[in-house]
């Protein structure tokens, strides 16, 4: 179980900048002293301290730098150590690197000091230190952001774990290697309040700045860390049910665009880190409850119990949490018109809606069950939650869906409830978005697109999954995703039965392609590909481990995991994750299920040589013309499947795994993002671009490749 985040190092968002750059290390962890170590270990000469208090690494020496085989030699041949693709530097490193003790974040920082050749380093490499956690094996982990120029590099996270007895056995890296040195844009008080002028005259509106109380600070939205300027005024907008009267507007020292603002009570504000300023819409209410019956999916119901806050200032009760820091409010309201927060009401504490109830309920429980394990809210220190009611798009029509939105001025912003279904009836799809917010605040950010969103979508079906077996939440023992909604979204056991595959190259898997996009390719297959990481969690179930064992595994997995980890990574990270916990009995089985599923290795290769009783291939390759397209095959068999192949990032290939029998072939394309989406088929002409209602029969032989020759 894990505790709390600590915040070991970190007081505010605008606190120590490290230099620094880390890879994951998954072995056993070393604990004595190896003589022959310290003779390796770089001077801290090679990191200059800047103006703003950061570390800067100038070195290397390459003389004094590590060896694969030096961290080998350290844990007596037991060391992970990962490369990226290009095998030009390491991610991942499981093992001992550093013979001394680390007590805090500049000690974990002095142990990458023989890493900067193996990890990328060069002059310039600039990091600011996150947050540090511990959890109840006696791990602690600190988590580093890359900057660049006074901005924060997007995606670009650093984690260095450290063993009970205090060494480091841990390191993943996504920091973006040879970034060089760049001056950081900076912006006077004036120039930021300007800004803020200009901004009210556009809008019509004027107010008081509160020039005493301009300052440079870090804010943090859509899961990024931004150097700004903040300002305040008078607030022309007050609420009379709350006294926030005050606006902050944060100012991108950068470009000098607005990134937000906000209403506060306090003029002399902090760091968006403390977001100091939605405490006060909790600390005017005085906490009531509600209790009784939920209506459910099926006819069934439920007796429960929520928190209720009222409100003495309106004299209206509030679907609001004061200790949880949980409000609920209108989607539309907060999404599309500039962020206004129409909180949802009753003049009685009776007349709520039974589908908020339900969501405002579901979501508690999670809240609680990761509360239970040290982490408050979505980034553990109890960032307030906003749930937003009535999903819809811009024109109010109900959207089928519930998501976790981002960190949007503050809030940790969920999605929650849609009158178009009942997902919010279901603790395995609420955990699932939740999951999500957890992951992004975790690492900084999450690249969305084929191996990388896969596994980051995996990850909130993997816990959704299992804290709704631990919550006793479902009678289902099948691993179906959703079925408490009547829409069951996925099947973790048996994932062909919705049109996901159970190893690499099986039906419906895809390969990491170059240019993903949503209506064309589902960002590289993310929603289909999730599959393969939920059958891993299957399989180690198969295998004997518990939900409770599955629940701390994991979860120290993705605390250990970067934006820019793909399979290998996630191996190592399981690896180690077993070792953490006293599993070790289960290693074997772990290197048996990705070999087994194809996820070691040349997955691309492993893909195009897989295969499957009844079925033959489809081989398609994409010409250089048009090789920045994004494209995708679909192809329909008889019995009416839909089977999608991409050109995968290496050759521009199209290889997929078809049902023998009859097909048609369409395509989807679209030159760039904002272009038009086409939709074509292979017509009887040969004619890749031909008319979709002209579309040729082929016919798909078992055991053979069928090529259809080269897209023009």
């Amino acid at each position: 179980m894990m505790k709390k985040r600590q915040k070991l190092f970190l007081k505010k968002l605008s606190a120590i900048l490290l230099s620094l750059a880390v890879i994951m290390s998954t072995v056993s962890c070393g604990k004595s002293k190896d003589n022959g170590y310290s003779e390796k270990e770089l001077s801290t000469q090679f990191f200059d301290v800047g103006d703003d208090g950061s570390y800067i690494y100038n070195g290397p020496n390459k003389a004094t730098q590590l060896t694969e085989q030096d961290i080998q030699n350290m844990n007596n041949g037991n060391a992970i150590i990962v490369y990226d693709d290009n095998h030009q530097y390491v991610t991942t490193i499981i093992g001992k690197f550093y013979d001394k003790k680390v007590t805090d974040n500049e000690n974990a920082l002095l142990s990458l000091n023989g890493l900067a050749t193996l990890l990328g380093f060069t002059k310039g490499q600039e990091f600011f230190a996150l947050y540090g956690e511990k959890n109840a094996a006696g791990y602690t982990h600190y988590t580093y952001q890359q900057r660049y120029g006074g901005v924060t590099v997007e995606y670009s996270t650093l984690r260095i774990f450290v063993d009970p007895e205090g060494y480091v056995c841990a390191l993943q890296n996504s920091f973006v290697p040879e970034l060089g040195i760049t001056e950081a844009k900076s912006m006077s008080n004036s120039e930021a309040e300007t800004i803020v002028n200009q901004i009210l005259a556009d809008n019509n509106k004027s107010a008081n700045i509160y020039s005493e109380y301009t300052k440079q600070v870090y804010y943090y939205d859509y899961d990024r860390v931004v150097n700004c300027m903040a300002v305040y005024t008078d607030n022309p907008f007050t609420d009379e049910s709350f006294d926030m009267p005050y606006l902050v507007f944060y100012i991108n020292t950068d470009d000098g665009r607005m990134l937000s603002y906000l209403p506060t009570a306090n003029p002399q504000g902090g760091s968006m880190g403390d977001n100091v300023n939605h405490d006060q819409y909790f600390d005017t209410l005085e906490m009531k409850s509600w209790s009784g019956t939920i209506n459910l999916y099926g006819g069934k119901t439920e007796q429960i119990t929520v928190p209720v806050g009222y409100n003495p200032k309106d004299g209206k009760y509030y679907l609001a949490d004061k200790d949880r820091k949980i409000i609920c409010s209108y989607y539309w309201d907060f999404y599309y018109d500039h962020r206004s927060l129409n909180f949802i009401t009753s003049a009685n504490n009776q007349d709520w809606e039974n589908e908020y109830l339900v969501a405002y309920y579901n979501y508690i429980r999670v809240y609680d069950y990761y509360a239970s394990i040290g982490i408050e809210s979505i980034d553990g220190f109890g960032m307030p939650i906003l749930l937003g009611m009535e999903i819809c798009d811009s024109e109010r029509n109900p959207i089928d869906n519930c998501y976790y939105v981002g960190v949007l001025q503050g809030w940790a912003f969920f999605g929650a409830q849609s009158w178009a279904n009942y997902k919010n009836q279901t603790i395995d799809l609420i955990a699932h978005e939740y999951t999500h917010g957890i992951r992004n605040t975790s690492m900084g950010s999450s690249i969305y697109k084929n191996e990388l969103g896969a596994i980051h979508e995996a990850f909130s079906d993997v816990m959704g999954q299992l804290i709704e077996y631990k919550l006793e939440a479902t009678d289902d023992t099948q691993w179906n995703l959703g079925e408490n909604s009547g829409d069951i979204w996925r099947n973790m056991a048996n994932p062909n039965l919705y049109n996901q595959p159970a190893y690499v190259g099986d039906l419906f898997y895809t390969s990491p392609t170059r240019n993903d996009d949503d209506s064309v390719n589902d960002y590289g297959g993310v929603h289909v590909n999730s599959s393969l990481m939920n059958m891993v969690c299957y399989k180690m179930s198969l295998y004997g481990m518990t939900t409770d064992e599955q629940l701390n595994v994991w979860y120290n997995v993705l605390e250990l995991m970067t934006p820019r980890g793909d399979y290998d990574d996630l191996y190592a990270a399981l690896i180690f994750s077993l070792r953490v916990y006293d599993l070790t009995q289960y290693e074997q089985a772990i290197k048996t299920i990705f070999d087994e599923m194809g996820l070691s290795g040349d997955r691309i290769a492993n893909a195009e040589s897989a295969t499957k009783p009844g079925c033959g291939r489809i081989r398609i390759k994409v010409s250089e013309n048009l090789h920045d397209y994004a494209i995708a095959i679909r192809i329909f068999t008889a019995d009416g499947l839909d089977i999608k192949g991409f050109p995968n990032e290496r050759d521009d290939v199209i290889d997929v795994l078809v049902p023998a029998g009859n097909v048609t072939v369409h395509m989807l394309s679209r030159s760039e993002p904002n272009a038009q989406r086409l939709h074509t088929a292979l017509d009887a002409n040969g004619n890749f671009f031909g008319d979709v209602n002209n579309a040729v029969t082929f016919r798909v032989t078992e055991g053979e490749t069928l090529d259809l020759g080269t897209i023009q």
